[in-house]
């Protein structure tokens, strides 16, 4: 889908930007999402991505002028103070790693959707998704997401390389505040979600409470999604059975942990990473 397209979709739904030094790069985020918002659960939801290139154009020549971001790109520094200085957050590392070796730091970020109902309408029809209802009442609605800084680095562990993602938990406002359950369909439909998990998802999730993170899937790729228990907390591992090669052309599945605590949201991960050792690392950070 083209970015403008998908940008929107972040607003709502609070995809992030936590990138890794390998393929495939997993993008991934939170924080608060509306005024008075109390974040308690991060909600996983793969899904089989299927829309036309064609459509995903459309969608971002319709909804483009309602949408105003800037894009940033990493910058890669030589040492922790270098990088904590940027950052303005003390940097946490997994037990026992002494040092990166690489370190890049990602600047925070906002973008703003100014919600047209003419043209969000106008780009449902084009996706195919007029079911969606959107009241009129919501024309002139301004959501607005800052994302970052993130911290993204890369280790060695006993000849393993992994990667590590740490950010504040991104800021979300709704301006006027309203009933976000529209736009949150309209935007997992325009996203490529299937009509009826983005209904369901729509009306059953705790907006309140709960940060929506949708992880569109190609064709015929697979990703298992699994709770674990990090003892205070609760994470989510994912592995991608079939998504790296060793040089003799062994397939390796590539794991990533994702959690976060009152303050920040930490990614791990790597190919052929074992879940045990992923979770230590997690219950280890304080």
């Amino acid at each position: 889908m083209h970015r403008r397209t998908q940008i929107i979709g972040l607003l709502l739904l609070g995809v992030a930007a936590l990138a890794f030094a390998w393929s495939p790069a997993l993008r991934a985020a939170a924080h608060d999402f509306l005024q008075g918002f109390r974040f308690r659960r991060l909600l996983i939801v793969p899904y089989t991505f299927s829309m036309p290139a064609a459509t995903g154009e459309t969608l971002s020549r319709i909804l483009g002028e309602d949408l105003t971001f800037e894009p940033v790109e990493p910058r890669m520094v030589q040492s922790l103070s270098e990088a904590e200085a940027l950052l303005s957050f003390p940097i946490r590392l997994p037990a026992g790693v002494k040092e990166f070796i690489t370190l890049q730091v990602m600047p925070a970020a906002s973008a703003r959707w100014t919600v047209d109902v003419g043209h969000l309408r106008e780009a449902l029809h084009a996706a195919g998704a007029d079911e969606v209802t959107i009241p009129d009442s919501l024309h002139g609605t301004v959501l607005t997401v800052t994302v970052g800084p993130v911290l993204l680095a890369t280790f060695e562990a006993e000849g393993n390389p992994y990667g590590w993602a740490q950010a504040p938990l991104p800021v979300y406002t709704m301006q006027p505040e309203g009933d976000i359950r529209p736009l949150a369909e309209a935007a997992m439909r325009l996203m490529g979600m299937p009509a009826g998990e983005a209904r369901r998802l729509a009306r059953t999730v705790d907006w309140q409470t709960t940060l929506l993170l949708p992880i569109p899937m190609a064709p015929g790729m697979t990703v298992a999604v699994e709770s674990v228990s990090l003892g205070d907390r609760e994470g989510t591992l994912f592995t991608f059975p079939q998504a790296a090669h060793t040089p003799g052309g062994e397939t390796l599945p590539v794991r990533f942990l994702l959690w976060h605590d009152e303050a920040f949201l930490y990614l791990i991960g790597g190919p052929g990473a074992e879940p045990g050792r992923l979770i230590a690392w997690a219950r280890a950070i304080r």
